[in-house]
């Protein structure tokens, strides 16, 4: 079996993650490009199977960096730099070529992940990445004979993980919006005509500058025929425009969302349609430059304290160095979340989930499982004296219904 060395790898990340991978709070993950995911130890190890030669300073050399912090190794882009991530994201998706790649890097995911608690995730894949070959006139194909190869390798790592863990995860298509209006349908396309079980949704991503939701129709029409639910990247770089955009075209879910901050007449849409932003604090950081490189400005906790429903995502959790454990750390430290609050965050991502409604309900009914009595009375009294608006109501909801 390739990669013998994961579970010796796995067994040293057990050992460095401390507090955060052993608390019993259950966590979801909503969003999170699986080529992004690729740690540096694994990029190593993909390069080495490929004879690939990277970069020098591609990587932090050991003692560089906080270990503790990164403990599967850091990258070495310049973090001011949008470009400088594009290239590093390159390089690393260059690195995953087949199936045993995917594989590897589905698995090493699901693994870290769920010794920290997480119980459901949806994974983001695109058919460009797995697929993509030209023919010798430069005509761009996608091969379904490599993508149904590639797939049963990433479901064969969720189910052994799910036997092992029990965390459930589902997987959206996705097209990429700069690579072309025509790239896009091809994607769509090709979607609709090789279904997948696992595939529960399809996602827009990609450079939000480049054209509107409006340019792809076809698509939207297309995935409402399948159908899959969609969660579109919206109002990450661009204003509240395109979030209400991408609702206009039937998005149930928006990835990243943060600009909403700036509309309330949105906010409110977004409380009223039930709406879940995809939230991803470390992403946002490195990458939203109105930040400038910190999160005291976002809006995570303003969102939250309006009722608007959230989730604490990674985005590309191997580019970044974060994890699930480290989001939800974040939420709790850097903005305040309490462990209701938490446990709160959770269930919205759970109650937005693309998955089938038995699932969706057992999961829900095994995160009340974990509210003690103490938490139950917290949620009350917190519930009690906020003001009067959303989140107040849903709180009191939560109690109100208890199971």
């Amino acid at each position: 079996m390739p990669y013998r060395n994961l579970s010796v790898k796995l067994n040293l990340y057990r050992q460095t993650r401390g507090s955060i991978m052993n608390t019993p709070l259950p966590k979801v993950i909503l969003h999170e490009h699986i080529e992004g995911s690729v740690t540096p130890e694994t990029a190593l190890v993909l390069a080495k199977k490929h004879n690939v030669s990277l970069p020098d300073d591609f990587l932090y050399p050991e003692g560089a960096y906080d270990k503790d912090a990164f403990p599967n190794g850091r990258y070495q882009y310049d973090e001011t730099d949008f470009g400088a991530f594009v290239t590093a994201y390159d390089v690393v998706a260059d690195l995953v070529r087949d199936a045993d790649d995917y594989y590897l890097i589905m698995k090493d995911y699901l693994l870290r992940n769920a010794q920290q608690g997480m119980i459901y995730c949806e994974m983001i894949t695109s058919a460009f990445h797995l697929c993509y070959q030209e023919d010798a006139q430069g005509k761009v194909l996608l091969n379904a004979d490599k993508y149904h190869d590639f797939m049963d390798a990433i479901e064969r790592a969720i189910n052994e993980v799910k036997e092992e863990y029990g965390t459930e995860t589902r997987l959206q298509a996705c097209g990429v919006r700069h690579l072309s209006r025509e790239h896009l349908d091809l994607s769509a396309d090709f979607i609709a005509k090789n279904p997948r079980k696992m595939v529960t949704g399809f996602n827009i991503a990609g450079n939000e500058m480049a054209g509107e939701f409006e340019d792809f129709i076809y698509v939207h029409e297309l995935i409402d025929n399948i159908p899959l639910p969609k969660s579109y990247h919206a109002g990450e770089i661009r204003g509240p425009e395109s979030i209400r955009d991408a609702l206009a075209f039937g998005a149930k879910r928006i990835g990243h969302g943060i600009a909403a901050i700036k509309d309330d007449e949105l906010i409110e849409k977004l409380i009223r349609d039930n709406i879940t932003l995809e939230v991803a604090p470390t992403s946002n950081r490195i990458l939203v430059t109105e930040f400038e490189q910190t999160l005291d400005n976002h809006p995570l906790r303003r969102l939250y304290e309006k009722g608007v429903r959230l989730s604490v995502n990674t985005d590309d959790a191997g580019l970044f160095g974060t994890d699930v454990g480290k989001e939800y750390h974040i939420a709790a430290t850097v903005f305040g979340f309490s462990r209701v609050e938490l446990l709160d965050v959770t269930l919205c991502a759970l109650e937005a989930a693309f998955v089938s409604d038995d699932i969706k309900h057992d999961m829900i009914m095994s995160t009340y499982d974990v509210f003690t009595d103490q938490d139950w009375q917290d949620l009350e009294i917190h519930a009690a004296n906020l003001p009067d608006g959303a989140l107040k109501t849903r709180l009191q909801s939560r109690v109100k219904n208890k199971p």
